[in-house]
């Protein structure tokens, strides 16, 4: 084969030795393993599948115009037609996509086939298609369904979600182009009231009760407000919110409020005015709670306009950031001379004490920022800190000094003057998204308040046995057991419905579809049975021996939850084949440019744990290049099998490569049941590399052991086969000529490592290292002429046979 690196002959070796493979495995039926496999798009990865294969239905007015989550994600501004235009298909067959039903019918047969050609290991009969498309899917959720809400797990009521305005419906995590995981945050709406008279930009909405509405997460602390802020360049509007009340605050903030029944026409806010953050400053006010009768709104440069309502209150007791600005305002003239405030409006204004904290005393703000030595409100870095430190002491170890809550912890109080300030009418709930987020049809999605069925995760009595189920599986990374225990801390009610779309109609509410999460929580356990059922049909068209209607409430009782034999026409042998299906622990061990294999091996070597990975392209021209000399070099051993010495293992090198050996097995069995297939890869191949090519250097003249070199390609195949199985099978079968199938032969035995052994043969090697270096050193020095002497003449060297 050609070592030429733009040579595709290499790759074309590899690429037909992994249709030999297959269809040998193919002709003897093997079953690898029981694969769960959930297609997900990824434009990139030239594999003819789209998210939209996730039930997403397309109108047609939006198809052309229905972005791509991995494109979004990336960066990219191609949509769905573009997408899938570059799959080769023509206008006029995207067109048929236009139907939703279609993305069903035209990719999953396609994503199969590319699978098989990675050489994915599946059991395809039990491949099926979710939604009502399929009939016992459709059974086997409604089911679900059913259950729950008999369990009084499913209620539906008025909650708050993220919702997307254009698609007019809740935008679930599989919905969203970014934002996954982000949820709706809660904040109490004070209501600051714009005392008259107004200013000119304000007069046309004279009458009417008008507020800088400031969103706030502690209203324990609206006590000690002095002033509010808004920012300067900032763009507000005034918005009608009822017959009577107007509320100041960005559009982004008032859109949201119109999807939570806080605007005088639902889902559409009226605006009465624009405002600039300018046209605020200097405004009086009267804010609930505060024992200031009055105060004004100020300039901040630091307010955000992106998140909350670009109106902020500012309370400096507690609050380093408000704080500083105030005493940037208190102590620089020329800065209030800027915004055009007078002093009378400033410089009365104290700071108003309203929780004990034992380590930062009444005013923590301020002794934080002494303490910090922060200068101005414009040091950014100590502020953080400083908030970190106050807000995290004010709620765990704080106690309010003032107002009727006086005496009482600030956790004790925070919820019982949340539930005064809304009781009296100055204050509102306003949900906000944690983090920006985007639905994957191009518009910013807003919380609306709606009324909708929502499964009750956050049930305690239900959690504490999640958090018990959790604390007994065996997680192999840190992060992930983390991840988990970070949503089951936040999960409470997930809205389980949507409007439209493809899936599976709320039984007992046909108006609504199961969303595509919670339609999907329990199907690993439906892959046990959908063959029975399906006849091999992912869309359970197929003649069954069970029809859907067959598949009662009883019948899945009993075969996934243990329940009594059921009445049924379904015969008793096939209930029991998917009851035992179903109980049966199925052990778990274990198309391309670059051909199956090359590709697999970039894969693992990509990297383990959480992060996204990164698919290296020399890695796998790399890995073409390694796996065909291997071949080579093993083909050459086995022509020259008479050559290598026989017999017992007898020399130091010997034991060495043994030794390694033995330590490859067990550390990469190690790395492989926790799924680190990188250092897998590591120990099972990188490492078995190096020890064997140390191995070949150190036999010199007695030659290398015939055996070891037999037992170094029986384990090296045998470890590199779940990464490379085709390579393996070759080898396996056409090198080694050995019976059967390397992927069904198992893992290597092994004898105890020699620890001891390796730690010898490494100082032995370092010092052969550092013996030619010195030698090398003291050869070019003894070729230095001495100083003063005639350069030497040029002589002609023996080349070094060693």
């Amino acid at each position: 084969m050609s070592s030429n690196p733009k040579s595709r002959a290499r790759t074309d070796f590899l690429r037909r030795k992994v249709s030999e493979v297959q269809r040998s495995w193919d002709e003897k039926k093997v079953l690898r393993l029981i694969l769960a496999v959930e297609l997900q798009g990824l434009e990139g990865s030239g594999a003819a599948v789209t998210d939209a294969i996730e039930s997403d239905a397309v109108a047609p007015d939006k198809f052309k115009g229905k972005k791509s989550k991995a494109a979004t994600k990336a960066g990219a501004q191609k949509y769905q037609w573009e997408i899938v235009r570059s799959f080769g298909l023509e206008d006029g067959e995207i067109a048929k996509f236009q139907d939703p039903y279609h993305w069903l019918t035209h990719f999953p047969t396609l994503a199969k086939e590319v699978l098989k050609k990675f050489g994915l290991g599946c059991d395809w009969r039990r491949s099926f298609v979710t939604t009502d498309m399929n009939p016992y899917y459709d059974a086997f959720v409604k089911w679900q369904m059913r259950k729950l809400k008999k369990l009084g797990k499913v209620v539906k009521d008025m909650r708050y979600t993220i919702y997307s305005p254009l698609d007019g419906q809740p935008c679930a995590d599989h919905d969203r182009a970014i934002g996954e995981g982000v949820q709706p945050q809660e904040y109490v709406l004070i209501k600051m009231k714009v005392i008259s008279p107004f200013p000119p930009r304000l007069k046309a909405l004279e009458g009417r009760k008008v507020y800088l509405a400031a969103a706030t997460l502690r209203p324990e602390t609206m006590y000690g407000q002095t002033n509010c802020w808004v920012l300067p360049d900032g763009v507000y509007g005034a918005f009608e919110i009822n017959d009577t009340d107007v509320f100041i605050l960005t559009a982004r903030a008032a859109l949201n409020l119109a999807y939570q029944h806080l605007s005088r026409v639902p889902e559409k806010p009226t605006c009465l005015c624009e405002l600039s953050g300018n046209d605020l400053i200097g405004l009086a006010l009267k804010s609930p709670l505060a024992f200031n009768e009055t105060m004004y709104a100020f300039p901040m440069l630091s307010v955000l306009t992106d998140k909350g309502t670009g109106i902020v209150t500012s309370v400096p007791s507690d609050s380093p950031d408000d704080f500083m600005a105030l005493q940037d305002l208190v102590t620089k003239p020329p800065l209030r001379a800027k915004y055009g405030l007078k002093d009378e409006w400033v410089l009365p204004y104290k700071v108003v004490p309203i929780i004990h904290i034992p380590e930062f005393c009444d005013k923590s703000a301020e002794k934080v920022c002494h303490d910090l030595k922060i200068k101005s409100q414009n040091d950014k870095a100590k502020l953080a800190e400083a908030k970190r430190m106050t807000y995290l002491k004010g709620f765990t170890d704080g106690t309010m000094i003032v107002g009727e809550f006086s005496g009482r912890k600030v956790q004790e109080a925070k919820p019982l003057i949340k539930t005064k300030l809304l009781e009296e009418g100055t204050s509102v709930l306003y949900s906000d998204p944690e983090k920006k987020l985007m639905s994957r049809s191009g518009d910013e999605c807003v919380v609306a308040l709606t009324d909708q069925w929502y499964i009750t995760c956050g049930e305690t009595e239900w959690k504490l046995k999640a958090v018990k189920c959790l604390s007994g599986i065996n997680i192999f990374s840190a992060e992930t057991r983390n991840g988990f225990e970070h949503t089951l801390g936040w999960l409470n009610q997930w809205a389980c419905s949507r409007s439209f779309g493809l899936g599976t109609r709320i039984p007992w509410d046909e108006q609504f579809l199961v969303e595509s999460l919670s339609d999907s929580t329990l199907y690993m356990a439906y892959y046990t049975v959908s063959h029975v059922l399906q006849n091999g049909n992912m869309y359970g068209k197929e003649i069954s021996s069970i029809k859907p209607e067959e598949m009662t409430d009883d019948v899945w009782d009993y075969v996934f939850c243990d329940g009594p034999a059921p009445k049924s026409d379904i015969p008793p042998t096939l209930l029991n084949k998917m009851k035992q299906e179903f109980q049966y622990w199925y052990p778990f061990d274990i198309g391309c440019l670059y051909s199956s294999d090359a590709t697999r091996f970039a894969l693992a070597d990509a990297g383990d744990g959480m992060d996204d990975t990164n698919f290296v392209t020399e890695t796998a021209n790399s890995a073409v290049m390694r796996l065909t000399k291997e071949i080579s070099w093993m083909e050459e051993i086995v022509a020259a099998e008479s050559k290598l010495r026989a017999g017992l293992l007898t020399t130091y090198p010997d034991h060495v490569f043994a030794n390694e050996m033995n330590i490859a097995i067990q550390e990469t069995e190690k790395s492989y049941n926790f799924f680190m297939f990188r250092d897998a890869l590591k120990s099972g191949f990188y490492d078995l590399q190096l020890a064997r090519d140390e191995y070949r250097l150190s036999c010199g003249a007695s030659g290398m052991n015939h055996d070891l070199l037999w037992r170094f390609m029986d384990v090296q195949t045998m470890l590199i086969t779940p990464i490379c199985p085709h390579y393996a099978e070759y080898v396996w079968q056409k090198i080694l000529k050995k019976e059967g199938f390397a992927i069904k032969a198992g893992w290597p035995v092994a004898d105890t490592p020699d620890l001891a052994l390796r730690i010898a043969n490494k100082y032995l090697q370092d010092s052969i290292v550092s013996m030619r270096k010195l030698l090398q050193k003291q050869e070019s020095g003894s070729k230095k002429p001495k100083k003063g002497a005639a350069p030497a003449l040029p002589s002609v060297e023996k080349k070094d046979e060693h």
